[in-house]
């Protein structure tokens, strides 16, 4: 089933401007989860899985390669995370449940799942990335 993970969380308007086409989020490099202000928010930081076709002028100039986001989930109904890699590479899987909460599975080298209230995108940043 073809998931559209971006519809699933807020301020998704400058990525929907990158892309012609949004892609999934299969085998991403995960930066890092982190767990704020007592369990009520999570941030999932990640790599977009490919660079985008219309990027900013001034990231072309600088000759970025890859595209990093900041996903902020609040309202933090339950928490898993497993993992037994020292990398952290998967698929993130953004879905509503039944009752209209997020439902945000990562699968891969880290294992998560995530039940949130509502999700904002709070940034979106081109660098380059050495390892291309």
């Amino acid at each position: 089933m073809f998931i559209i993970w971006y519809k699933m969380i807020e301020q998704s308007h400058f990525l929907n401007s990158l892309y012609n086409r949004i892609p999934q989020l299969e085998n991403v490099r995960i930066e890092g989860i982190y767990i704020k202000d007592e369990g009520r928010k999570v941030t999932l930081h990640f790599d977009m899985p490919f660079y985008a076709e219309n990027i900013p002028k001034k990231w072309s100039n600088l000759g970025y390669n890859s595209i990093a986001l900041q996903v902020d989930f609040f309202d933090i109904h339950s928490l898993e995370m497993k993992t037994s890699s020292d990398t952290y590479r998967g698929n993130i899987e953004i879905t509503k449940d039944e009752q209209g909460l997020l439902e945000i599975n990562i699968t891969g080298e880290i294992n998560a799942k995530i039940k949130a209230d509502t999700g904002f995108i709070q940034s979106i940043n081109g660098y380059i990335n050495e390892a291309i």
